[in-house]
């Protein structure tokens, strides 16, 4: 009878998991083909009705914003990220904030994207967007806010670092990662104990029936939440599995490499991101991160790990791998 239950459970959960907007979803390309059709909905709704970004032509291809961008997939579902210049606080008050998700709200419709998930820290962003067109909506967003902001403030120069980074998403496993990645960065940060009490997320959007104040700046597609989840409670379900397997030590078992490693999070001393950076230095013996196999670019993430006592975030940051695939690599 147990057995039974469990198995009807199972059913229903990927029955609802798959069935989005009266759409059944059947694998991960079905929902890329229904976020492009949203697209071209978007593009379609806001042709006439969407207000110019203010950015002159001479500014855009003049200015120091976004630089030299290496080729990279321009369509798809994507984890995008930017971080401010030198780390620099770039959000301080809710003008600041709503801006840029004004902006973003803009720079989507006019280039062929739709933000699924989003969170904005005190000097850092993270997006997932789907989009056909990713440099033009990333150029468009950093230039019209940059100007914006400086405008607004009295001052002059990048915001953000440049160029911004980005991962292409291309499975169902990665997408989940990411989208809860996103929504749990302000708990990862100490900033709050889970994703209800920050207010500059996407996560608000997902509540269907409750006033969100953050609607009149930006929209935001329930195609991935409603993909990945059948209920909101769903959602904080996996919210908190998501921070257990980084953080806690409960549900391992004694000399598994897993809670060797959680507890290494917890109690050394980490190196400062100098003092990593330095080190990856030292490691290369002069040579360039681009001029290592993978297999070498593996055992240098190793030592960095081991030797180094260098976190995940660290390792990604000198490495400019996304977190996800130095976790993945390193954990193999």
């Amino acid at each position: 009878m147990c057995f039974f239950l469990v198995c009807l459970e199972f059913f229903f959960v990927n029955c609802a998991k798959k069935f989005v907007g009266g759409i059944v979803m059947k694998d991960f390309s079905a929902l890329v083909s229904a976020a492009d059709k949203s697209v071209s909905a978007s593009v379609s709704a806001s042709v006439s009705a969407s207000e110019p970004v203010s950015v002159s032509v001479e500014n855009f291809q003049s200015s120091a914003v976004v630089a030299y961008e290496p080729k990279r997939a321009q369509v798809g579902f994507f984890h995008v990220w930017i971080r401010g210049s030198n780390r620099y606080n770039v959000f301080y008050d809710t003008t600041d904030f709503a801006g840029f998700l004004e902006r973003c709200q803009r720079s989507a419709e006019k280039n062929e994207t739709v933000v699924s998930a989003f969170v904005l820290m005190d000097n850092h962003v993270h997006l997932q967007v789907y989009t056909r067109a990713l440099n033009a909506f990333m150029r468009s967003l950093l230039m019209s806010f940059n100007q914006w902001y400086n405008k607004r403030k009295g001052m002059s120069g990048q915001l953000f670092n440049s160029p911004f980074s980005s991962k292409l998403i291309d499975n169902e496993e990665y997408l989940q990662y990411n989208y809860l990645y996103i929504l749990t960065n302000p708990i990862r940060a100490g900033i709050c104990e889970n994703i209800t009490k920050y207010r500059w997320s996407s996560y608000h959007f997902s509540k269907k029936g409750y006033y969100n104040s953050l609607g009149k700046f930006i929209d935001v597609s329930n195609l991935v939440n409603d993909y990945l989840y059948k209920s909101n409670n769903h959602l904080h379900l996996s919210a908190l599995h998501h921070l257990k397997e980084f953080w806690s030590l409960e549900g391992t078992e004694g000399e598994n490499s897993e809670v060797k490693e959680h507890y290494k999070e917890k109690h050394i001393i980490r190196p400062t991101d100098h003092e990593v950076s330095t080190y990856l230095v030292y490691i290369l013996q002069g040579r360039k991160l681009s001029e290592i196999s993978r297999k070498e670019l593996i055992r240098t993430m190793q030592i960095l790990r081991d030797h180094g006592n260098a976190t995940y975030r660290q390792i990604s940051s000198v490495t400019h791998e996304s977190f996800y695939d130095v976790v993945r690599m390193l954990k193999r």
